[in-house]
């Protein structure tokens, strides 16, 4: 008997794309034959000024995921690296902003309206050294979408440089300052930073590797991720499809977590930062 069968299995960030990539038939398919339960897909940048493109085709997606036998949700958002590339596209950074700002408007919309789209996401700030003025712009408009993700009551998944103590800190400052707790603020790409997520209430969404080896000593309180790309042309980047399955299968069979751990991450983490209900 398959150790995972009746367990929740939930990829936090893994991405799908219906035209350059292997799809969501694909994608749901191969997720459910390693395991995987439940997806939480953000929306892939446009790269062009059209930024809703990417989130119009979103509810599609999720529903041939659903489909092919995968609990599938949304999170809807500009990447900040739609504004640096407008700007490397001779677009002003004023303009650029604006094309941001009202990309989330629509974006705040979309989640309204659809029972499936669950959050803002993802959202942030380059993570790569740009100047100064970008950087705040970039703050500027992550505040933005914490804001939205206030008004709707809604978690937002931030996009940004390495974790660090001072990162969540600043983050959870952020999220105080226009009222939305750091409860609903998930930092994707967390290392192993549990116990500052902790300390400062921001959720640590972990890549399906190494660590989550040490995070798992220290705390529960994280998602799990692999931020698959889905790009045939970069196929397994940045983790495989099958990682989350497959790395809770071998926690699981050499006794580093036990089914209740297993439901606290797959599940519990996820409806509560979420405020969803999983049923499989």
């Amino acid at each position: 008997m398959d150790i995972l069968k009746e367990l929740p299995i939930t990829d936090n960030h893994i991405h799908i794309d219906p035209v350059n990539g292997l799809g969501p038939e694909k994608v749901a398919k191969t997720f459910k034959n390693a395991g995987g339960k439940v997806m939480i897909i953000p929306n892939k940048p446009a790269f062009s000024t059209n930024l809703t493109k990417p989130m119009d085709e979103m509810l599609s997606i999720i529903e041939k995921v659903r489909e092919n036998g995968i609990i599938a949700f949304g999170i809807l958002g500009a990447h900040p690296a739609e504004l640096t590339v407008m700007l490397r596209n001779g677009i002003e950074l004023e303009t650029a902003k604006k094309y941001m700002i009202d990309a989330l408007d629509y974006a705040k919309k979309m989640v309204l309206e659809n029972e499936f789209l669950i959050g803002i996401g993802e959202v942030g700030r380059p993570h790569f050294e740009v100047e100064e003025k970008i950087w705040d712009v970039s703050n500027e408009i992550l505040t933005y979408s914490m804001e939205i993700a206030k008004d709707i009551d809604c978690a937002v998944q931030i996009h940004a440089e390495n974790a660090s103590r001072e990162q969540f800190k600043e983050f959870s400052e952020m999220a105080k300052s226009v009222k939305l707790s750091p409860e609903k603020v998930i930092k994707h790409h967390s290392s192993d930073m549990v116990l500052e997520g902790e300390e400062f209430g921001i959720f640590p969404s972990i890549v399906a590797s190494k660590p989550i080896d040490t995070a798992i000593e220290k705390s529960t309180r994280f998602l799990m991720e692999t931020d698959y790309i889905d790009d045939l042309k970069r196929p397994g980047v940045v983790l495989g499809i099958k990682t989350v399955p497959r790395k809770t299968r071998q926690m699981l069979e050499n006794e580093i977590i036990d089914e209740e751990i297993c439901f606290k991450i797959h599940k519990e983490n996820v409806e509560n930062v979420y405020g969803i209900e999983i049923d499989f």
